[in-house]
């Protein structure tokens, strides 16, 4: 892994097994900027950069957007034998949080720090939110296949790591006492997991890649879903 996961405090990002780009920009809307996407004229959330990575396209938002992690989008890029993997965390939980009507239903799937989401066929295979996840609870996961990533979880590690530390003292006579800390991992495991399926390392520029045209604009989103498409993408209710 090349990148520092400190600076990131809202991530969305979406993998595709599409070896296109300009296919996969058709199927979410997109249409390439008419500015470099570093401009300050690019900054929206809108905004999307779409490069190869790995065996497959990368979408990422630099600019708070969360469009590549909607539930349409999911379903669109991974239709016809396609994957669609996403991972998420800060501002783009909005399609997934657990206050979102519909989710009620599978209040699994709700995320409240991470979400991850693998989707095949046009459908939710899994998905978990990391920051609350145990690989050995199958009722942490909701989707249609909820064993579909259990290969590429082996020496994972989603739990916060606790740390003895030393903190300094005040007033009279400050001397040191013993502390801990709590250090997340969600965040890095969800990565490699993420590098594991594409096959490919992220890079360190992920978010802002160096290259002007990796920009493009969400101009014409994927319609909302009704609830009839949103109950078959999810899986089955869990109990």
């Amino acid at each position: 892994m090349t990148m520092d996961l400190s600076v990131f405090e809202d991530f969305c990002t979406t993998f595709t097994t599409h070896n296109d780009i300009e296919t996969v920009a058709s199927l979410i809307g997109a249409v390439p900027l008419a500015v470099d996407y570093r401009s300050p004229e690019a900054l929206d959330s809108s905004t999307a950069t779409i490069i190869r990575w790995g065996d497959g396209i990368l979408i990422t938002h630099p600019y708070y957007g969360y469009e590549c992690a909607r539930q349409e989008v999911m379903s669109a890029l991974s239709r016809h034998g396609h994957l669609a993997v996403c991972l998420v965390w800060g501002i783009a939980l909005s399609p997934w949080a657990k206050t979102y009507a519909r989710m009620d239903p599978w209040h699994a799937a709700g995320a409240s720090r991470a979400y991850f989401a693998y989707a095949a066929n046009g459908r939710l295979d899994v998905g978990f939110d990391p920051y609350d996840f145990d690989s050995a609870d199958a009722s942490a996961r909701c989707g249609w296949n909820t064993g579909a990533v259990d290969s590429y979880l082996h020496d994972l590690d989603f739990s916060p790591l606790t740390v003895a530390t030393q903190q300094v003292g005040r007033g009279f006579g400050r001397g040191s006492r013993p502390g801990r800390r709590t250090i997340p991992r969600h965040k890095y495991a969800g990565v490699t997991l993420m590098e594991r399926i594409a096959g490919a390392t992220f890079p360190a520029d992920v978010e802002r890649p160096d290259s002007p045209i990796a920009g493009f604009t969400v101009a014409s989103p994927v319609p909302a879903m009704s609830d009839a498409e949103f109950a078959h993408f999810m899986g089955p209710p869990q109990r």
